[in-house]
């Protein structure tokens, strides 16, 4: 069978080019190690890598968000340990004093370490990592315990100022935990009960709940059937006849209510209350400290039995301590294993866009010597066809 030059020309130009052509992509993959460089070349395959790619993109935003609540957790955790050892230290100091041979002076020297720990303490509740503070809630961006110091320097009032709902953060598609908690709830015991008055103006509680929280002092000033209530210290006054059974004295800088009984009070004086399941970490160290210095001047039955009364309270905060470390710690195990499972994903995903995407070295060696060796054929083929003179075509 006889071909015209213009048909053998044709067909080795298109093997010329086909096979350039095919050097020219498996040169492309084999400097790529890449299979697929282009959606283009293979859509339904391409399609596939951009969809493990975007879960494996996905995947790799959650961990970094488990990654940073376990780190704040494992922090909070740390500083919660650090409380409890302050606590600790605070209590044993005023175990101490209810030998009933302390002095004065040592009273004195346990309230200011009392009142170190105190300091210790704030600080470590408003704890912050990265400009968010650890135990303020959702309000993370502001200092959670605010504190009021008197004319010494001292504190005398610790205020809660977080937020009471916790600042939920998406770990993954449909489910939400915090690393941020609130304070208010780890550090403070919610079970109030009765107010006990250890006075003997003969005042007692009243009939309604109080919103008192921890200790005060009771002022009763005046006379029978005209007596004066206070828990402010003065600043503001209830008068009673000493009819009522459910006197309402407020405080006036607070806001808090004290309900008394008023019908058997008999004498003037100063009443030492506490409301038992309402201490927090703060208040407790307050008025543990004032105990030791005896601001109130208090005689010395009254004082021990304070004293006791407060050692009990300072273990129950304590122990609404302990509790917080089960809360912290099963949110850590709760992430850890979600993170261990999340990143076994990531790996699967990138397996997947590895096996679809990387090309195989070994039959693309093949491949490229296979067409080199047939691009070279090609081109001596061309060359043998263009050095033909017309004498030669026509012998």
């Amino acid at each position: 069978m006889s071909y015209s030059l213009e048909s053998i020309f044709k067909a080795t130009y298109w093997a010329i080019s086909r096979h350039s052509g095919a050097l020219s992509v498996l040169q492309q993959k084999a400097a790529t190690g890449q299979d697929l460089n282009r959606v283009s070349d293979d859509p339904s395959r391409g399609n596939q890598i951009l969809g493990f790619q975007t879960d494996k993109r996905e995947k790799e935003v959650y961990l970094k968000t488990m990654e940073e609540a376990i780190s704040i957790l494992d922090l909070s955790s740390s500083v919660v340990q650090s409380i409890m050892n302050e606590l600790a230290n605070a209590r044993a100091s005023m175990a101490s004093t209810m030998s009933g041979t302390t002095s004065t002076q040592v009273r004195r020297t346990l309230a200011t370490e009392l009142n170190n720990a105190l300091e210790q303490i704030v600080s470590f509740a408003n704890s912050e990592r990265l400009g968010q503070y650890l135990f303020a809630g959702a309000k993370s961006e502001q200092a959670p315990y605010q504190v009021e110091r008197d004319g010494n320097g001292q504190i005398v009032r610790v205020t809660y100022q977080g937020s009471q709902q916790e600042q939920n953060v998406e770990i993954i598609e449909g489910m939400e935990i915090s690393a941020l908690l609130v304070g208010d709830r780890l550090f403070r015991d919610d079970t109030r009960q009765t107010p006990i008055f250890y006075g003997s103006t003969g005042a007692a509680a009243g009939t309604g709940t109080s919103s008192v929280r921890g200790d005060v002092y009771l002022t009763v000033a005046g006379s029978p059937g005209n007596y004066q209530l206070s828990i402010d210290g003065g600043a503001s006054w209830v008068t009673v006849d000493g009819t009522e059974t459910n006197a309402a004295v407020v405080h006036s800088e607070t806001g808090e209510v004290l309900y008394v009984d008023a019908t058997g009070i008999k004498q003037t004086g100063t009443e030492p209350i506490r409301v038992p399941g309402t201490y927090d970490i703060f208040n407790i160290l307050i008025y543990a400290r004032d105990l030791l210095n005896n601001t109130q001047t208090l005689d010395d039955k009254t004082l021990d039995s304070l004293m006791g009364a407060t050692l009990a309270s300072m273990q129950e905060v304590e122990q609404k301590l302990v509790r917080s470390f089960p809360i912290i710690g099963g949110r850590i195990e709760t992430l850890s294993n979600l993170k261990d499972s999340m990143e076994d994903m990531k790996v699967n995903s990138e397996d997947e866009v590895s096996r679809l995407l990387d090309a195989d070295i070994t039959q693309l060696s093949i491949d490229l010597a296979r067409h080199q060796l047939l691009y070279e054929m090609s081109l001596t083929a061309a060359s043998k066809i263009f050095s033909t003179s017309l004498l030669d075509f026509l012998q």
